[in-house]
């Protein structure tokens, strides 16, 4: 790439330096729809070395994908739009982005500078004196940051601006581009400085609050780490890792901070979900003396509906730019760089260990001796089916309260939008991660583990046009979809009678031959009993894919994880009656203890 660069003109388009910019911080991929406000912005792309475009089905899609693409390696998901229809098309999928911290960058098309200031009525604009600019007021509550180009001398500027922002702040910005702006030159020269990454640290304020939390471990009779998600999306995994080895005390996690810390070792206690979990966790976490908490979200969703029972005087934040030690707050800081330190500073100093918390086996379910599938049977399987390096994705709903119970194996990560939730995410996220495995292994070599998307039938609906991309690509991903007629996770909350929780029947023996996958035959799976389950992920082919596999799993409507039903039986009498009335409590179910 640096010789690509020291071999440019003296001076080169402005599109082609926002692309060349985005090559150099290790971006493979660029995702996005094209239209008629960024055809020429998308041309400078082919004139990038190592840098591919990817069209995608609809705009919504594009943001997903590139946020999934943005979870995975440390570098952003990039995608683009064109003005107004396309940029809207993807408010929704920017908005989980900063929900969830996720690095996204959405460079819009724009009109041509002349027509905005003319006001001129061009197509997807609104009135009869058009604010070019309406569209780009929509998206400021839900990014972190815009480059608005309209002055070429500073464009550059800008546009190293912004990225920096998305990689230190962990989120979603933007980068509007009038396409005639797209052909302005620049000089090449600027790409010779790096983008500096460095995030602003109080050295002093870190130094003590790392100085505290030593303190706090060394007083401590019964320390444990609590993990969550913001570890991964400031790029602290490694470095939670090392500190967790280097402490070996009991580990817990959230849904969202899943496989943060390798489930194999012998410290890891499990996921604390509230007072949804095994009682044995709960007391363990809840009586501990110093609870180091990492990169929480203390969402509903992400915290048992609340039900969270850390001691204040015990917990110590780690967040993401600042740690809070017994009330007493450091900032300044990155969590990245303290996790590092503290690493560091503990060698040598004792600190106290417990065993964690034995969790007693769960009874039998009262289905076990069903011969069709049911979501107490499967969970378990699915993650015995995962090896090291994959990536499993949970759609929000029954496959993460389904999933995330089962201990995964090292090296395996774990990705959901348990927090913003959107139905039909994680569907369009798995072609990001597949790309994004992808860029990483032929770029760095890194190990190349199968992306293994379990979802729902309803929330596959949505997003479902992305198995064409998925296939033209190339890619090989192991899509699972559970067959249980709908939204069952909106039956266990409410209406599990309604109809508008019944989707339509869908015969996913079509979808691969509709997107000509040339081995449309061999590469759909169907599984109704467990005899049917266990041939179907005995297969060489899915141990070792070449190409987009589908497999489909029959499930009744009105089963649902034992975890999931759990939480909702905590609403009261009231919510145990509707679920024992509807079915997913009582004869034939696996109830709500497990």
């Amino acid at each position: 790439m640096e010789a690509h660069v020291q071999s440019l003109p003296e001076n080169i388009p402005l599109g082609l330096y926002l692309w060349l910019r985005i090559r150099q911080i290790g971006i493979g991929t660029v995702l996005g729809v094209p239209g008629d406000f960024n055809l020429e912005l998308l041309d400078h792309i082919y004139n990038v070395p190592g840098l591919r475009f990817v069209g995608n089905a609809n705009e919504l899609n594009a943001a997903y994908a590139a946020d999934g693409y943005g979870r995975i390696n440390g570098t952003p998901g990039v995608f683009v739009t064109t003005h107004g229809v396309g940029e809207l098309s993807a408010v929704n999928g920017v908005s989980g982005s900063l929900c969830e911290r996720v690095k996204v960058i959405h460079v819009v098309g724009q009109t041509p500078r002349p027509l905005q200031q003319a006001k001129a009525m061009i197509h997807h604009s609104i009135g009869d004196q058009p604010d070019h600019q309406l569209y780009n007021k929509v998206s400021k509550p839900i990014r972190l940051t815009a480059a608005e180009l309209w002055d070429v001398e500073n464009a550059p500027a800008e546009i190293d601006r912004v990225i920096r922002e998305c990689v230190i702040s962990c989120g979603p910005v933007y980068i509007f581009m009038p396409i005639d702006m797209s052909s302005e030159p620049v000089p090449s020269s600027l790409l010779s400085t790096p983008i500096d990454f460095s995030p602003p640290i109080d050295s002093d304020a870190q130094n003590r609050a790392v100085e505290a939390i030593v303190g706090a471990l060394r007083e401590a009779r019964s320390p444990c780490l609590f993990v969550d998600a913001l570890v991964q999306r400031y790029d602290a995994r490694e470095d939670c890792a090392a500190l967790a080895k280097r402490l070996r005390v009991p580990v817990y996690s959230t849904h969202m901070g899943k496989a943060t810390v390798d489930e194999t070792e012998e410290f890891y206690a499990g996921i604390y979900h509230g007072q949804v979990d095994d009682k044995a966790i709960c007391e363990g976490i809840e009586s501990s003396d110093c609870v180091l908490v990492l990169g929480s979200v203390n969402a509903d969703t992400n915290s048992g509906g609340f039900t969270r029972k850390i001691r204040k005087d015990a917990e110590v934040q780690i967040n993401p730019n600042n740690v809070v030690v017994k009330g007493e707050r450091y900032d300044g800081i990155a969590i990245k760089q303290v996790l590092s330190l503290l690493e560091d500073a503990l060698q040598g100093v004792e600190v106290a260990r417990v065993k964690p918390p034995q969790v007693l086996p769960k009874p039998l379910p009262v289905d076990h001796a069903a011969k069709n599938l049911t979501q107490s049977w499967i969970w378990s399987r699915i993650a015995a089916f995962l090896k090291p390096h994959d990536v499993v994705m949970a759609e929000t709903g029954t496959t993460l309260f389904g999933l995330t119970p089962e201990r995964m194996p090292s090296d395996v990560r774990f990705v959901s939008q348990a927090y913003y939730g959107s139905i039909g995410y994680i569907f369009a996220a798995s072609l990001g991660i597949e790309l994004s495995l992808e860029d990483s292994h032929h770029e760095k070599g890194t190990p190349r583990g199968r992306t293994v998307c379990v979802t729902g039938d309803g929330s596959m609906a949505l997003t479902i046009q992305e198995v064409g991309t998925m296939i033209s690509q190339g890619l090989k991903p192991v899509v699972v979809v559970l067959n249980n007629k709908g939204y069952t996770v909106e039956r266990v909350i409410h209406g599990a009678l309604q109809p508008y929780n019944t989707t339509p029947k869908t015969n996913y023996s079509h979808l691969l031959p509709l997107f000509a996958h040339p081995q449309a035959d061999q590469c759909f799976h169907k599984a109704v009993t467990k005899e049917e389950f266990v041939k179907v992920f005995e297969k060489a082919e899915l141990a070792d894919p070449q190409v987009t596999h589908l497999v489909e799993l029959v499930l009744d409507a009105m089963d649902s994880p034992w975890r999931l039903t759990k939480q909702l039986a905590m609403r009261g009498e009231a919510g145990v009656k509707y679920l024992t009335d509807v079915g997913f409590i009582g004869p034939g179910k696996v109830g709500i203890g497990g």
